[in-house]
């Protein structure tokens, strides 16, 4: 049952969404953001957290009982336009995610500069016009593992989303 539990991924990333007034909007190569929406606003991604765990995720309890160690966070990163993760913050059951919410969105910013360089030492412009992908890596991360290097793998929870691709678009492609 631990290995089983330990091989399935801890959370998994359903979709991407950007905030509107009525609420949350798939976000999609068609349905492009504004210049003004990525200077503004978050883009949210929605969690689908371990099914099996239920409502013990993130709490530890259930690692407790099997392996007696407890305490872990979710640790999430956000790969985008092949730029190196970005790390966003540790979530934790009943602190940062509610008890008894099996789905969870959170936000993230694009990059706020004009310029970078990929992991292959390639110019981006995050926020320019076009076509932009996003990636994001969930695992788990015992307390014993705080300050140590962060571990995606299948044995400890780890999963990385398919290519998400949205589009920013040029001044005259959106009404506002």
């Amino acid at each position: 049952m631990e290995s089983e539990i330990a091989r399935n991924p801890f959370a998994t990333v359903t979709g991407l969404y950007r905030g509107k007034f009525g609420g949350l909007e798939p976000l999609t190569v068609d349905k492009p953001l504004s210049l003004d929406e990525v200077r503004r606003n978050p883009i949210f991604y929605e969690l689908d957290l371990h099914p099996e765990l239920g409502d013990e995720n993130l709490t530890g309890h259930v690692d407790e009982i099997l392996t007696g160690q407890s305490g872990e966070n979710l640790i999430i990163d956000v790969c985008y336009d092949n730029l190196s993760p970005m790390r966003l913050q540790d979530l934790r059951r009943g602190t940062d995610i509610p008890r008894g919410v099996r789905f969870w969105p959170d936000w993230f910013d694009i990059p706020p500069y004009e310029e970078m360089h990929d992991i292959d030492g390639r110019r981006v412009y995050p926020r320019a016009p076009g076509i932009h992908t996003i990636k994001i890596r969930t695992g788990r991360r015992k307390f014993a593992q705080m300050g140590r290097a962060r571990d995606f793998s299948p044995e400890n929870g780890g999963y990385t989303s398919p290519v998400f691709e949205i589009r920013i678009a040029e001044s005259t492609d959106v009404r506002e």
